[in-house]
């Protein structure tokens, strides 16, 4: 007699969110106090938690976190950045429940000012680092920036560059620095900056602002 075998049905992205969040929602207070778990545990948690936010798609990422005087833990769902997996971002957060200790947040949300990093051993400051705005004849209304460094070094520009996208991430958002600005280059701080039309980079939100609202 021959046996027949049914290939295994793939779900739909419908179902796979479905089934992360019927995951979440039962193993939630696991999630609630990571503070309060020693390193090893917290590590194998947050091991468990990607894992099974990639079965959605491998692409997302996560952030657990808040204030712990705010009343909900922050879950943020987030695609690094990379706008090709956007759609699956907010197709994931469109499918989560309500839930009584948790604020659910698609992509990083814009953080303000008032920090400073540290990234591959250069310090990033957004109140002392400028940008200069560029313009282009055929598109008006796009939004190019060139960020000046005194330090500059071409052979350290992709930390230079990815610093200066870890500082756009925090005070924009990841949606906002990565929809909104249409150009970005790193460069040394020209000896003539003062006849240059600069900013720091601490009030780029503004800039975005104004130039998305004329």
């Amino acid at each position: 007699m021959k046996n027949t075998f049914k290939k295994k049905q793939e779900l739909s992205q419908d179902q796979k969110a479905k089934t992360f969040w019927s995951w979440f929602e039962k193993n939630q207070n696991k999630y609630l106090f990571l503070s309060d778990v020693d390193e090893e545990e917290k590590e194998n948690l947050l091991n468990i938690f990607l894992e099974e936010l990639q079965k959605f798609n491998e692409h997302l990422y996560f952030e657990i976190g808040g204030h712990p005087d705010d009343e909900k833990v922050e879950l943020i769902i987030s695609a690094e950045g990379n706008t090709d997996f956007f759609p699956a971002v907010e197709d994931l957060t469109a499918y989560a429940p309500s839930l009584k200790n948790w604020e659910i947040i698609a992509f990083k949300p814009p953080m303000g000012k008032g920090f400073k990093m540290e990234f591959h051993g250069i310090k990033f400051d957004p109140e002392t680092i400028i940008y200069v705005p560029l313009h282009s004849e055929n598109n008006p209304n796009s939004i190019g920036i060139n960020v000046c460094y005194p330090d500059f070094e071409e052979s350290e520009k992709e930390v230079y560059l990815t610093g200066t996208f870890l500082m756009l991430d925090t005070i924009l958002g990841e949606k906002s620095s990565a929809l909104d600005i249409d150009y970005l280059n790193v460069i040394k701080t020209p000896e003539d900056i003062a006849e240059y039309n600069f900013s720091h980079l601490s009030d780029i939100a503004e800039f975005v602002d104004e130039k998305k609202n004329t």
